[in-house]
């Protein structure tokens, strides 16, 4: 299905996907092939936005993200959680919250104002790629995986355990196993002149502890969620937001030669 992205920011910039045609199936995922799916298109609909192209900033987050779960789908193939139904519901659930911020929206919904900061300042030539990704994975982490995880216990029935702790975990091992291939992939080759020795072994795992504690956050966040209705909920969801907005700023503010 084709849809326009007619969202406007207020330099008449495009705010959604930011691409005039989306051949990207307007129905949500099922399930992680699915996800990856529409992943790749979007990749290559982002690389051929002007003026950055392959440098978008949408496109570098979208790059990362899909490395992650195309990780994660070969570890539920083989078998390494302890529930494939946990694991690819909460997967998917991730990636719907994705596409339902950076895809049109037809009912006129706002975007998160995590993900407007990522949006609206994809082309700006001043900002590096690596943090268009990090503001990604900030974005999608620290205000999307919460809300994901709470509709798949809930979906599913199932308490914030340890069975769900421990698959929830091993996902961080997927983001330390391709943390510096990653990491490559976005720096700059003058960057890479200063990959070497303690200052690539702190900036490797200074980006994993960060994940990791992200992700512990939103665990318990989650778990905060699940205790609140109504206008409770509301509030507290877009306080979520506005914080994880905050911190989107301020890593795209970072000044990059």
């Amino acid at each position: 299905m084709t849809v326009t992205d007619q969202r406007q920011t207020g330099n008449d910039e495009p705010r959604g996907a930011g691409v005039q045609l989306l051949t990207i199936p307007s129905d949500p995922p099922v399930d992680v092939p699915g996800v990856l799916a529409r992943l790749d298109a979007l990749q290559v609909i982002a690389e051929q936005q002007p003026p950055r192209f392959g440098e978008d900033g949408l496109a570098c987050f979208n790059h990362l993200y899909r490395e992650i779960t195309a990780e994660v789908w070969e570890r539920i193939q083989s078998n390494d959680f302890r529930s494939r139904e946990f694991i690819t519901k909460l997967d998917v659930e991730f990636a719907k919250r994705y596409f339902d911020a950076v895809l049109p929206r037809a009912d006129g919904r706002p975007v998160p104002e995590s993900w407007q900061v990522l949006l609206e300042r994809r082309s700006n030539p001043e900002i590096n790629r690596i943090q268009f990704a990090v503001a990604g994975v900030n974005a999608h982490v620290d205000f999307d995986l919460a809300f994901a995880l709470l509709t798949t216990c809930r979906d599913l029935c199932r308490p914030f355990g340890e069975d769900e702790r421990a698959d929830y975990n091993l996902i961080n091992q997927v983001f330390a196993s391709h943390m510096r291939a990653l990491r490559n992939h976005f720096e700059d080759w003058w960057m890479r002149v200063l990959d070497r020795g303690l200052l690539a072994i702190i900036a490797d795992e200074g980006g994993e502890q960060a994940v990791i504690i992200a992700r512990d956050a939103a665990w318990n966040r989650a778990k905060r969620l699940a205790t609140l209705f109504g206008r409770d909920f509301d509030e507290e969801s877009a306080k979520i937001d506005h914080q994880a907005a905050i911190v989107g700023r301020a890593v795209l503010d970072i000044p990059v030669p």
